[in-house]
Order: structure tokens, then C-alpha cells, then sequence
């Protein structure tokens, strides 16, 4: 059951359970430094310094289960193996030579019974959390260093999409923007077609109707498909699309596929039409409004930028011809903090990045951290194993922590497993 990131960790980390290592051919080995792990083609570590015998060695390691894989993986026949200095595996069942026919030396390596003991509970439980029963061993330290590092992680993945989008569009930033809180009001679901409706319909064509508020919500409708699809008469409906027809003109792609729109499982509140209907509202009354997210760094202030409901017609429905009880929609406190974690703080991280402004760099920060914390199912279970977020920083550094490190059971990656797997090192 040992898996070849398990020797490739006990490798990097020296966690070996002699000091006094030995090759297959009784030559000793001491690290000099254990060289740099590749994520790429080729060998498993670079640059590695080792001492065999009385002679110091530079270049490559390559560690396998087996010594036999060596020759399965057709390594004997790459050059780019040529510089392989040291052969680590699991089970030795055979020597090995490179493209040159050099023999390679091979080092079995051996490690703590404990700490594959704890391996195995992180890589074998189906609990939603790996190492549930042992998280709460990790000190508070490495918890709050290691959180730290994975909300800076989590905002460059956010970021940096839009940093590249922000070069190679020549730095338009109401271009940008536009399209990102498109994608935004699609939030939990929808993000993929309401950015697609954005790109379909060029801003300058979404600034020049600003004013026009049924033409706006035409134009947006239409483009995301609902009016070709929606059978039935109603004045509303009726007037969007005979406004559609004709501003859709200058519009060269066609509406965005129905189909893509989902409704399943969220809150009507959230339904795509609504949220349609209020991004036309946000259009009319703050477009353009790039300068006033650059410019503006209280948070209350922020909120009232994304002041926008949705037109009369949405008080008394959710969908196209089915009535609901009446009430206004509005977009609400939490769904206007959720435009500032992933629209907001994202775009300005990536201005600050692209123009290196330290100082709107340092507003994304003091904004994501004055925010209160997300609350959804994966925080709340993070909250049960004791760990509770103080504000959007940190659940922020939460939900990246669980979907691309726990749930991908990356746990040889992780600050926390590899704190509990180094706490074990010692043990025989």
C-alpha cells in the first residue's frame, strides 16, 4: 500500500530511520542536501549533494517502489536519466544502469514504523477530513503560518487570471472588471455562462445603454437565451424581446446555450434570472465604476456601490410566468460580500500586481480581512474539528485548504500532514 510520494516525502524530509545509510553495494551515503523535488518530466529530485564513500556527488535522484520500475518506466534508455547519482527505492530486486550502461547505485530506504502508521490513516480514511483524528495535535503556530501561506495562495489562483487578462488587454480595466463581475453574479453555479453573456455583448455596447434600463436587461436576457426558450405571452416578456430584436444588431454570437443556466439546488434567491435583472440594475446605476473600486477603501462604502434589485416584474416572480408571493429583490448583505471576496479583492489584487501599487495591494488585504468569515458546509465543518475562521482571511484560507489539499488527499503536501508525520520521526 506504500505509495512512491510516500518515499519521495521521507527523501525530501530525511525522515529515515538510520542515521547510517548504506547502498545495495555496502557504500555509505551521508545528505548533504537532499536536492529539489520536480514536479515536471524527468527525475524526481534535482541538484542533489551526496556523499558516497570519501567522494562528493552532485546531480539527480530518482526513487521508486521497486528497483525493477527503473527499467519499466524505460529510464535505461533516456539520457536525461544520465545524471542520476543515486537510485532510492522501496524493494530492491535488481541493479540498474543508465542510457550509458554506468552502473547506478541504489539505496533502499528504510523509515519509522510510526510514521507509515500515521500515512495510512491520512491516505486510507474516508473521512471528509484525512486527518480528523489527528488535527488537533498540530500546533496553533504551524496552524496560523500555515493558513497565512494558503490565503496567499488562494489569491494568486483568484488573481492572476485576471492580472494576465489585464496585460494582454493593455491594462483596460473597465473591460476586465466588466467581464469578472459578470462571471461573479454567477456565483455559486452560473459563473461559466454569465461570463460567456458578458463576452458576447462588448462593454462599450453595455455602457452606451446604461441609461436604458429595459434595454439592458433585453440585451442580457437575450443574449443568455432566456427569450428564444421561454414560450408563453406576458407583457414583460413581450417587451423584452421586441427591444431584443432590435438592439441585437451589432451582436455577432449568438445567445448562450439555455441549457447551461442552472436552477437546481440553489435558493431562489440566487436563480440566474434574478440575478440577470439586478446585474442590468448595477449597470444603470454604477457603470462605469472601476475608478470607484480603485478608489474607494471603506468597506461600507464598497457595499453601496453594488446598491442594484431587480426590475418591478421580479417582485412577484422568480422564473419567466409563474407568480410568487411578492417581495423585492434586492441583492443582499451576504451576496454582496460575496462579490467582494471573489470580484472585488481578486481585481484589485491583480491592479496592484500588474501595476506594482503596493498600496491597493495592501487595501485587497485590509478589506478580505475586515469582512466577516464565510459560513457554508465546508466551514462549518472546519468549525467541528475546532477551527474557527475570525473573518473572510481565514475562511477564505479554509475552503482552499479543504477543496486542493484535503480533498484531493494532497496530504504529503500539506504543512499539517507533514506536521504530523515529522512528529513521529523519532519513534522506532
Amino acid at each position: 500500500m506504500v505509495k512512491e510520494e510516500f518515499l519521495q516525502y521521507i527523501w525530501m524530509h530525511r525522515l529515515v530511520k538510520s542515521v547510517k545509510l548504506t547502498t545495495t553495494c555496502g557504500k555509505r551515503v551521508d545528505i548533504i542536501h537532499a536536492g529539489e523535488m520536480n514536479y515536471h518530466a524527468g527525475p524526481d529530485f534535482f541538484n542533489a549533494r551526496l556523499r558516497i564513500d570519501h567522494l562528493i556527488w552532485a546531480g539527480n535522484v530518482e526513487i521508486h517502489l521497486i528497483a525493477s520500475d527503473w527499467f519499466k518506466h524505460g529510464h535505461h534508455l533516456d539520457p536525461a536519466y544520465n545524471n542520476v547519482i543515486l537510485h532510492v527505492v522501496g524493494e530492491f530486486d535488481c541493479d540498474i544502469c543508465n542510457s550509458q550502461g554506468h552502473r547506478i547505485p541504489s539505496l533502499v530506504l528504510e523509515y519509522p514504523k510510526h510514521l507509515f502508521s500515521k500515512y495510512m490513516t491520512l491516505h486510507l480514511t474516508d473521512s471528509w477530513l484525512p486527518c480528523s483524528s489527528l488535527i488537533r495535535e498540530v500546533p496553533p503556530g504551524i496552524m496560523h503560518r500555515w493558513l497565512s501561506h494558503l490565503q496567499s495562495e488562494r489569491g494568486f489562483h483568484k488573481s492572476e487570471r485576471i492580472r494576465r487578462a489585464l496585460l494582454q488587454n493593455r491594462l483596460d480595466k473597465d473591460v476586465i472588471f466588466y467581464r469578472v463581475l459578470a462571471s461573479g453574479f454567477g456565483l455559486p453555479i452560473n459563473s461559466l455562462p454569465f461570463e460567456w453573456v458578458a463576452s458576447t455583448i462588448p462593454y462599450h455596447l453595455i455602457v452606451d445603454l446604461r441609461n436604458d434600463i429595459a434595454g439592458l436587461e433585453a440585451l442580457l436576457f437575450g443574449q443568455s437565451g432566456f427569450l428564444d426558450s421561454v414560450k408563453g405571452t406576458c407583457s414583460y416578456r413581450s417587451t423584452l424581446f421586441q427591444n431584443y430584436t432590435e438592439l441585437r444588431g451589432p451582436l455577432s454570437v449568438k445567445p448562450v446555450p439555455l441549457h447551461l443556466w442552472k436552477f437546481l439546488r440553489l435558493r431562489p434567491a440566487s436563480f440566474p434570472t434574478l440575478r440577470i435583472s439586478q446585474f442590468a440594475s448595477l449597470v444603470h446605476t454604477s457603470f462605469p465604476m472601476t475608478e470607484s473600486i480603485l478608489n474607494t477603501s471603506s468597506l461600507n462604502e464598497m457595499e453601496q456601490l453594488f446598491s442594484a434589485r431587480a426590475s418591478e416584474y421580479w417582485n412577484t416572480h422568480y422564473t419567466f410566468g409563474k407568480c410568487s408571493p411578492e417581495s423585492e429583490k434586492k441583492l443582499g448583505y451576504q451576496f454582496k460580500h460575496t462579490l467582494m471576496i471573489n470580484v472585488v479583492i481578486p481585481f484589485l489584487q491583480a491592479v496592484g500586481k500588474a501595476e506594482g501599487e503596493n498600496s491597493i495591494l495592501r487595501r485587497a488585504a485590509d478589506m478580505l480581512s475586515a469582512l466577516e468569515a464565510e459560513s457554508n458546509y465546508i466551514i462549518k465543518k472546519w468549525i467541528k474539528f475546532g477551527l474557527k475562521p475570525k473573518s473572510a482571511t481565514e475562511s477564505q484560507a479554509l475552503l482552499h485548504l479543504y477543496n486542493t489539499y484535503c480533498k484531493q488527499k494532497r496530504c504529503m503536501d500539506c504543512q499539517i500532514g507533514a506536521t504530523l508525520l515529522t512528529s513521529t520521526s523519532h519513534e522506532a
